[in-house]
């Protein structure tokens, strides 16, 4: 036995090292019959090295039995355990499958007991891990997930993992990385498993796996070898010599989704319409989004009415036929739902993760102030702030509702509401009876076509109808159909009345024009049939909608009490730089107690205005004058002022703030344009010849 030991450390220490490993053998047999299993087992372990490096499975199977046996005998936990684990890594078909079952009970038996050094197991060729087929999973910046591996199991049967543990390394960072804890026992058949992981939010970067680590019974095991099942180009298999894929990629922070209104002009006030807001996922998920909406002042949801939601197409590609009706089109191109409101959320359908849509809720805009119409002469500067309202949006969504667009932290929706129709007035004639024929011109505000089907007049104190007492237009050619922006005419014949109602309380301080319509409008663009509306037509009980507006007729209309002229430039023209006198008259056509003009003294307020670019004015702007309450009197009112830019512009004017224009005559009417000429010539700037 001694020259034998002798004999294999002299090849050991020479270049015939496998001879040793021979002999080695020989004594580890011989050792093992006679009972001492410490040398035997270090000289098993000699020889189980080289047999495993050279891959001779068959020899390993007949040695490696007899390393566990003197293993088990001296109380070696770790290394019985490994070598049982290198048994069960071997070909399937080197062991009956009772054999290898046995092994199993081995290690479950081991581990449950009392370990008195419990050691971290090796099972890199026994349970093998890789990541499932295909892209990896992508996330945005701070989103949580769940991430899917493939675990390939050795052992023969089922085995309970009382705890797994994977960690993921960052590509850019190997100290980067996360762990990721499985919630639960888990049981692996033998086999091909896919294992589901709580996956945190992780640092913008790829990912990729790391070590699998866990727990059966006392027994810590860790494998750190990919799974190399299936073909080698298959993306099953995976090794050292292969470049690790990356299963998880975070995206840093980016725009995931964009909110924006659906239509591009006007609705109709006071009445419930619908508005459009588009959702465009921007390479991200929607899937389980939550929308809140908080309307802003003036602006209700009609929450007896459906919210709506298709698929998003653009307007360039609407059929033609959709014009005269709101409803969504159901084919079987688009997607189509009906939502409900809870408590200002709505819950989008799976439908809608991923394609663009477009959610369509019912809404009013509220304005209790009646419209006014304006004078043809003064036409009204309407303000597109009155018809604003905004809608503020949050958008949840995420793989865990965690990612907030917040539009009313960084912006809102705004929407624009218009009444219909504009109205203004003028007198286009006066009858030699007295009679006044008033036109009325209604100016569509609206992207849609608007169909008048009845209108009447109901007149302030001081005016009646001529002619009827119904208040209708003269011309009854209705229905009266206005192009979308466009404008149509009404004439209706009035003539004086009372001065003043009887009773005060009942007295009527202005003129209402009440117009029945309807509208015809695409929802898409902007203005269209209201929703109720829209309902009824189905059902073949549509009703007109009415717009009032208020007019305030001025008394008398065609029947001045001033006369403003303007008196003639001087015959040289006018050039820039030079002094030039505006002159005005002005006289007063009846005396104060026939006119009904506001006007209790003798004074008379003017104001002259002009260009403060093309105009120097010298002297008082604003002021008071004294004229005579007698018919026939006159004043003028001159004002110095030089021209400071030469060509056609428009000369100062003088206006009588106090005195409506309507009872203003300008006789002769000032010039529309003045032309003035350039400076003249210097003989300072001329060279001598």
């Amino acid at each position: 036995m001694d020259l034998t030991k002798g004999a294999a450390d002299n090849y050991h220490r020479s270049w015939w090292k496998r001879h040793g490993v021979v002999l080695d053998g020989e004594i580890a047999a011989v050792c093992f019959k006679r009972g001492n299993f410490d040398l035997a087992a270090k000289s098993y372990e000699k020889v189980c090295a080289l047999y495993a490096g050279e891959g001779w499975q068959d020899l390993l199977a007949e040695v490696l039995p007899n390393l566990a046996e003197c293993q088990k005998i001296l109380n070696d936990q770790a290394g019985y355990l490994t070598s049982i684990v290198r048994l069960l890594s071997l070909d399937k078909g080197l062991f009956s499958v009772k054999e290898r079952q046995a092994f199993q009970s081995e290690v479950v038996s081991l581990a449950h007991s009392e370990m008195k050094h419990p050691v971290p197991l090796d099972v890199s060729s026994l349970i093998t891990f890789s990541g499932n087929p295909g892209p990896p999973l992508e996330l945005c910046d701070g989103d949580p997930g769940t991430l899917s591996v493939t675990v390939w199991s050795g052992f023969p049967d089922e085995i309970t993992l009382d705890s797994l543990t994977l960690t993921l390394m960052a590509t850019y960072n190997a100290d980067e990385g996360g762990k990721l804890r499985s919630s639960s026992a888990t049981v692996l058949k033998s086999g091909r498993n896919t294992i589901t992981f709580p996956l945190p939010p992780q640092k913008p970067g790829s990912y990729v796996l790391g070590v699998l680590t866990g727990h059966i019974g006392h027994l810590t095991f860790r494998s750190h070898s990919f799974s190399k099942a299936g073909p080698a180009d298959s993306d099953d298999f995976m090794s050292y010599e292969k470049t690790t894929r990356p299963v998880l990629k975070v995206s840093k922070p980016r725009p995931l989704v964009d909110l924006s209104a659906a239509i591009s002009s006007a609705l109709l006030i006071n009445e419930a319409q619908w508005i459009g807001i588009i959702a465009q996922p921007i390479n991200y998920s929607l899937k389980g989004a939550v929308m809140h909406i908080d309307t802003g002042p003036g602006l209700k949801i009609e929450e007896s009415h459906s919210i709506e939601m298709e698929t998003y197409i653009n307007a360039a590609q609407i059929s033609t036929d959709m014009a005269n009706s709101g409803d969504a089109r159901k084919d079987g191109n688009k997607n189509f739902e009906q939502l409900s409101l809870l408590d200002g959320k709505i819950e989008f359908p799976d439908w809608a993760s991923n394609v663009t849509s477009i959610l369509w809720i019912p809404i009013r805009a509220i304005d209790d102030k009646l419209a006014r119409g304006s004078s043809s002469g003064a036409p009204q500067k309407q303000s597109i702030v009155d018809g604003m309202r905004t809608v503020a949006l949050k958008l949840e969504f995420g793989i865990s509702n965690n990612q907030i667009y917040d539009q009313y932290c960084f912006s809102t929706i705004a929407l624009h509401f218009t009444n219909p129709f504009h109205v203004s007035t003028r007198v286009a004639d006066q009858c030699n009876d007295g009679t006044l024929l008033l036109q009325v011109t209604l100016h569509s505000q609206v992207k849609a076509t608007l169909t008048v089907n009845d209108a009447w007049l109901d007149l302030q104190d001081g005016f009646v109808h001529a002619g009827q007492d119904d208040g209708r237009p003269v011309s009854g050619f209705f229905p009266l159909v206005i192009s979308p922006t466009s404008r149509a005419g009404l004439l209706f014949r009035v003539c004086l009345g009372n001065g003043t109602a009887l009773d005060e309380n009942k007295a009527q301080p202005e003129s209402i024009l009440n117009i029945s319509y309807r509208i015809a409008g695409d929802r898409t663009i902007g203005a269209h049939p209201p929703v109720a509306a829209k309902s009824n037509e189905i059902e073949g009980t549509s009703q007109d909608l009415i717009f009032r507006s208020a007019l305030i007729l001025q008394r008398p209309v065609l029947d001045p009490c001033l006369a403003v002229g303007f008196l003639p430039l001087p015959s040289d023209g006018l050039r820039v730089g030079q002094l030039v006198t505006m002159k005005w008259r002005v006289e007063r056509l009846k005396d104060i107690e026939e006119s009904r003009v506001p006007q209790t003294n003798d004074d008379v307020l003017y104001e002259v205005n002009a260009n403060s670019k093309n105009w120097m004015i010298a002297g008082r702007k604003r002021g008071h004058v004294s004229l005579s309450t007698k018919q026939g009197s006159r004043i003028f009112i001159s004002i110095l002022c030089m021209p400071l830019n030469a060509g056609y512009v428009h000369p100062p004017h003088l206006g009588l703030p106090d005195i409506d224009e309507a009872n203003i005559s300008c006789s002769p009417a000032g010039p529309h344009l003045v032309c003035v000429l350039p400076p003249a010539l210097s003989s300072s700037f001329c060279n001598p010849a």
